[in-house]
């Protein structure tokens, strides 16, 4: 019984630090978004005026910030263990879960990314579009 126990305790730390090992590092990822939003703010570049890229960046931030609560409250969570009253109560996993990641579902598909993915894919596949004709006026195949 003590074996399963520790196990039980193992997994909950092991649980905790990926949680945290999570918020760090997209927290990383949220303060490099930033550098790369205020570096373009200053000096843009060609592509970045052709689209209004800071409705995309603006949304990066809000879905971020909606994630890394999320992260927060599992960590609390799963600290707080089995009795604890977030672990009790299905109101706080539908406040600090369910609603978050709606927020977030909702949001990337008001403002999807693929809309400027997809034009830079389009692009890219109407310039070759356009090598292939060329090649096929000189005869070459």
């Amino acid at each position: 019984m003590v074996s399963k126990a520790s196990s039980i305790n193992n997994g909950k730390h092991l649980i905790v630090v990926g949680l945290f090992l999570q918020i760090i590092f997209f927290g990383v990822f949220l303060v490099t978004s930033l550098i790369f939003d205020r570096r373009l703010r200053k000096t843009p570049t060609p592509a970045s005026s052709a689209i209004n890229w800071q409705k995309y960046i603006r949304t990066l931030y809000f879905t971020g910030i909606l994630i890394l609560i999320r992260s927060v409250f599992r960590v609390v969570e799963f600290t707080g263990g089995n009795d604890g009253p977030l672990m009790t109560s299905e109101v706080y996993l539908y406040v600090f879960d369910a609603i978050l990641m709606l927020g977030v579902l909702v949001s990337l598909n008001v403002v999807h990314p693929g809309d400027i993915i997809g034009r830079k894919a389009q692009d890219s596949m109407m310039a070759l579009s356009d090598m292939e004709t060329s090649t096929e006026a000189f005869g070459r195949k």
